[in-house]
């Protein structure tokens, strides 16, 4: 077998592929980053003990925030391989996968094989990518929800099939219900744009658009249906510090135009560039080769439409990144549903570059080169400063990176083209010391973590927590045992039992003349808000904080 993939024709695509995955996997493992992937790991914990998948909870009260479907996944993977950091990851993994699928399927549909390769391939080696395969939070499943939902919107357009129209509506319908109504912004813009530039007015003012408007209705009825079990039917219910707060208003309104108005219970701050600058490193080693495709992409449309070429693709990206701009709520890894789109552009470009861009090709070449010296750079100096302990798997990347190298080397693909497979897998090897080294030696310092698997070893079926909504997630996922919740006032009375416990609780427990006594300090340390000062292992001891296990005497 592997004697005829080195003799196939798109041998280097494949084996690069092989790479991602390989990559991709050592990311499996890895212990989860306080706050936020710990907090919807520990609600879909919560469905699982339960067999409940209509309410959510967190820190054992009702939670309102995101929507449930990649709480559903995660609990379903919980039943079928149980609750561990793998069962966590792989369905969001899975569905970015289907969203490399997606996009080289459309790619491939509205260019060509070898272009659809690229742009794959530019998707996976994103560096936001591959850590929101890493960090799973609601991305992986928005990134193949959206690339799906327009493949088959672009179908249902070009062959009028209605399941391709179902199909669309059914992934659009999947990414609300992942993040919200939001999330139809790229997919709404992307087809406006096609169907307004070349002027398709029969297709843009289709009466079928609201067969589409229903279908996604139909389809997200679970969703709606389980914020009214869980909300709407009980207004007793105390949410954002009041009562009679509607779910199915939170989902429509508040979750996502009352954050963008910033009116929501939830609000935010930012700055309108955020993500212009953003994408320069979220989506390295391509954000500088993005605009510059963008940019020529607008150019040569601006005099005359190009009627062969498809524009989903720009105004999908662009127009999404300037309404987010406008909002209030700016996160790094909220450019990652249009990384596809992105993804598109650039590799069109790369494949184009030798034949209509010559002109830029030494900007391109200098741009790569660049980013990959720095790059490799920046790891020797994080190897050397953060001093972790060495894990052979990263030198067994590194070796077939570079059998990879020298089979590309010796073949006769465009310079251009070259130069992007050496790029990919130079940041593939980035990323699998990341993975190897950079990841576990600052995951050691998440106490939550530490904590639990201490009490799990020593202390089975022991381990709580204070009944105060301190966010102890990490440690509450990772406790095998049923974790109990103790109001503060009641806590001497649990005799035998351990709890975690950060300084302040520690010394509210003090002040109520608790008896007990510490039986673990845990360092600590927020890892989602590196510092330089934490990053050196010489100085890291004065950045951490401690936290505590204490027994009740």
């Amino acid at each position: 077998m592997l004697k005829k993939l080195l003799y196939h024709e798109n041998k280097y695509y494949f084996l690069i592929f092989l790479l991602i995955i390989i990559v991709t996997i050592l990311g499996l493992p890895l212990d989860l980053i306080n706050p936020d992937a710990a907090l919807y790991a520990t609600i879909s914990k919560t469905i699982f003990e339960n067999n409940d998948f209509i309410n959510l909870y967190s820190l054992g009260y009702d939670w309102l925030d995101k929507p449930h479907l990649p709480f559903w996944l995660t609990a379903i993977s919980y039943k079928i391989f149980g609750v561990s950091n793998f069962a966590y990851k792989i369905p969001g993994v899975l569905v970015f996968f289907l969203g490399i699928w997606m996009t080289y399927k459309f790619t491939k549909e509205n260019y060509n094989k070898k272009t659809a390769f690229i742009a794959a391939i530019i998707l996976a080696t994103a560096t936001h990518s591959v850590i929101s395969n890493f960090d799973v939070r609601a991305e992986p499943y928005l990134t193949g929800f959206i690339i799906a939902s327009l493949y088959y919107s672009d179908r249902f357009l070009k062959l009028n099939k209605l399941y391709y129209l179902i199909l669309a509506c059914l992934f659009a319908a999947f990414a609300i219900m992942t993040k919200g109504i939001f999330a139809l912004i790229p997919i709404i813009f992307a087809l406006l744009g096609e169907l307004v530039v070349k002027r398709n007015w029969k297709q843009l003012l289709n009466p079928v658009w609201f067969l589409a408007a229903f279908l996604i209705f139909i389809f997200i009825i679970p969703e709606l249906y389980s914020l009214y079990l869980q909300f709407d039917l009980h207004p007793e219910k105390i949410v954002f510090d009041k009562n009679n707060t509607s779910g199915i208003q939170f989902f429509f309104w508040d979750s996502q135009f009352g954050r963008f108005f910033n009116t929501a219970p939830i609000k935010g701050s930012g700055d309108k560039f955020f993500f212009f600058h953003t994408i320069l490193w979220a989506f390295l080693p391509w954000g500088i080769i993005f605009y510059i495709a963008s940019f020529f992409k607008i150019k040569q449309n601006l005099k005359k439409v190009i009627q062969k070429e498809e524009f989903y693709t720009i105004f999908g990206s662009l127009f999404t990144i300037l309404i987010f701009s406008l909002s209030k709520f700016q996160l790094a890894h909220y450019t990652n549903i249009i990384f596809p789109f992105m993804a598109i552009i650039v590799a069109n470009f790369i494949y184009k570059l030798e034949v209509y861009y010559k002109n830029v090709f030494k900007s391109y070449r200098a741009i790569l080169w660049f980013q990959n010296i720095v790059g490799l750079l920046l790891m020797i100096y994080l190897f050397v400063v953060i001093k972790p302990k060495v894990n052979y798997l990263f030198f067994v990347v590194i070796i077939i990176s570079l059998l990879i190298y020298v089979i590309i080397k010796k073949s006769n693909e465009q310079k251009s083209i070259k130069l992007f497979f050496f790029s990919s897998l130079i940041f593939l090897t980035i990323y699998s010391f990341l993975l190897t080294h950079f990841y576990p030696t600052i995951l050691e310092y998440q106490g939550g973590v530490t904590a639990a698997k201490f009490v799990n070893k020593n202390y089975p079926n022991q381990g709580s927590l204070i009944d105060n909504k301190e966010k102890h997630f990490g440690f509450e996922f990772y406790l095998k045992d049923s974790l109990k919740r103790v109001d503060s006032l009641q806590i001497s009375k649990e005799k035998g039992r351990i709890f975690f416990v950060d300084k302040n609780e520690y010394q509210l427990l003090l002040r109520q003349n608790v008896n007990f006594k510490v039986i673990k300090e845990v360092d600590n340390f927020r890892v989602s808000k590196i510092n330089s000062k934490f990053l050196n292992s010489n100085t890291r001891p004065a950045s951490l904080s401690k936290k505590y296990l204490v027994e009740i005497q």
